[in-house]
């Protein structure tokens, strides 16, 4: 059979949809029950002393910065974000060149049957670290990660569920129905597509090449986690955009190896490049509108 990236784009849409509604579905029930952001220790002292100590005024709490979960300094946060991204990276390179090298060996069964002229264990590999890369995230730094809840509702977060709601936005800000469109039905299927292109006709060629691509595609994987956590979970306009910043570069740099060793599996990342630069975009946008 030949293959053909088309009948993976209905495959996996199809399953990214199912997916949408099933946690929809979940997410409706979470989100009944309505949650309420404490503030510091730190905080309620100072609104305590400048207000007898047992009233708290509403301009001092309107003049509290946005991102109040942002209690780490820049040097120990960007330091938790490197380590986790760099494991959950080699995580996700892991899990595709063992299925590489384990295809390719003797042991590789020969009953098991290739799907779209690829092997199966390729093909799962693949699927894992495309739609599950958050979840092995969450596996690596102990916590669930925030992207599943952005992707799906980009108006709710984790902390303070008028948050985002509440930031200055500009004008051609894209309504909330566009995210899992653009995540869960075009980006990540043409991400699919491009991997097991790479992965099909790139791993025979050049290892060197090829490892260096799958390293820099599991990185972008791994910072856009990372962008999610600090800037949905943590409510970090600052830090958010300086780690969008290097997911969209590394974006970039992936798309770029990929292209190089087949150039169909780097014309299927270009979606992906087109969304992350509309969300960097609005990022930096973001930024300036709410700095104080």
């Amino acid at each position: 059979m030949k293959f053909t990236c088309f009948k993976f784009l209905c495959l996996a849409s199809l399953l990214s949809a199912h997916g949408i509604l099933a946690m929809h579905a979940a997410s409706a029930s979470t989100n009944a029950v309505s949650t309420k952001k404490t503030t510091s220790p730190r905080t309620l002292a100072f609104l305590s002393r400048s207000n007898n100590k047992n009233k708290i005024n509403s301009n001092a709490l309107e003049n509290i910065p946005r991102g109040g979960e942002c209690s780490d300094s820049n040097p120990v946060l960007f330091a938790k974000i490197g380590t986790t991204s760099i494991l959950e990276s080699a995580a996700l390179f892991g899990i595709l060149w063992s299925s590489v090298k384990f295809a390719a060996s003797g042991s590789y069964p020969s009953w098991i049957p290739s799907v779209f002229d690829e092997s199966l264990v390729e093909l799962l590999a693949s699927f894992l670290v495309v739609f599950g890369s958050s979840f092995v995230g969450a596996i690596v730094d102990g916590g669930m990660s925030a992207a599943t809840n952005q992707a799906l509702n980009p108006n709710k977060v984790l902390g303070d569920p008028d948050w985002y709601k509440n930031l200055v936005k500009p004008s051609w800000n894209p309504p909330g129905w566009v995210f899992p469109i653009m995540w869960l039905i075009v980006s990540k299927p043409t991400q699919l597509c491009a991997l097991s292109r790479m992965i099909k006709f790139g791993t025979n060629g050049n290892k060197k090449e090829s490892m260096l691509a799958l390293a820099a595609y599991t990185t972008h994987l791994a910072l856009g986690n990372a962008w999610n956590k600090v800037f949905f979970g943590l409510e970090c306009v600052e830090r958010g955009t300086v780690v969008i910043t290097a997911f969209f570069g590394v974006l970039l740099a992936s798309t770029y190896l990929i292209y190089n060793i087949d150039k169909g599996a780097g014309y299927y990342m270009l979606p992906t490049c087109g969304w992350v630069s509309v969300a960097t975009a609005l990022q930096y946008s973001i930024y300036f509108k709410n700095k104080k």
